[in-house]
């Protein structure tokens, strides 16, 4: 039996749909509108860009795991000869790259507008935390569209772990009682993204060596995982004869 490529398939059943593609990146930017181009404070224009982020990359991804199971599509890939592991592989990995566009529409847009002092070793570290954050709520998106149980729930399951991603990542201000649910800020993308935007729109640019290695890390990752799926034709299940 010939084997799958899931990554290619939904990849291109993504792309194929133009419209839906337009509609991401309208959405979006109509959002983060306000936070391009309405004078507020640096903390709070990043706090917006970031929440748009946020709700764009995870409930995009858990609606569409949502539709993918109620299209018994997710079942029909299950009996492709691929294991388990290269199948969510495949599906975060697409997802994920199919909701970047949005937001590095968004993001140029913030920066253009708003950054001041910028440096290319800045915006690589930038381009960094975007894929981790863009991964991270993908896969948080799939594994809350699994565990929901129908489109109503996805939603409001959905609205619930945002919430909570916006007190544990710094988005959202917090009193001195529950400032603990911060200590994951460390190694948080979403809060290592929030800060990078903040110092990004307040003109006080920098990079330090930990950072431009992690970007670089994730970067790297997202092209070579990204690549090796392209020309794999996937991996087989090892069962019993």
């Amino acid at each position: 039996m010939i084997h799958g490529n899931v990554f290619r398939l939904q990849l291109a059943a993504d792309l194929a749909n133009r419209r839906r593609i337009i509609l991401r990146i309208g959405v979006s930017l109509l959002l983060a509108l306000p936070f391009i181009f309405v004078g507020m404070p640096a903390r709070a224009q990043a706090a917006g860009i970031v929440m748009v982020i946020l709700f764009t990359g995870f409930f995009g991804s858990a609606v569409g795991y949502a539709r993918l199971r109620a299209d018994l599509r997710f079942t029909r890939l299950t009996l492709l000869p691929i294991s388990r592991g290269v199948l969510w592989l495949d599906l975060v990995l697409a997802s994920a790259l199919t909701r970047l566009a949005p937001v590095m529409v968004v993001i140029v847009g913030f920066i253009i507008v708003n950054g001041q002092g910028i440096t290319l070793s800045f915006l690589f570290n930038v381009l960094g935390l975007i894929c981790a954050s863009m991964l991270f709520l993908t896969l948080l998106g799939m594994v809350t569209g699994r565990l929901a149980r129908s489109n109503g729930e996805v939603h409001l399951l959905g609205a619930l772990v945002c919430m909570v991603l916006a007190f544990i990542s710094g988005i959202t201000p917090l009193p001195e009682r529950l400032t603990w649910l911060t200590t994951t800020m460390v190694w948080n993308p979403i809060s290592r993204l929030l800060t990078a935007l903040t110092r990004l729109a307040s003109g006080t640019v920098s990079t330090s060596q930990i950072e431009f290695v992690f970007a670089s890390l994730i970067v790297g990752a997202v092209i070579v995982l990204t690549i090796l799926r392209w020309i794999s034709g996937g991996t087989r299940k090892i069962g019993k004869a």
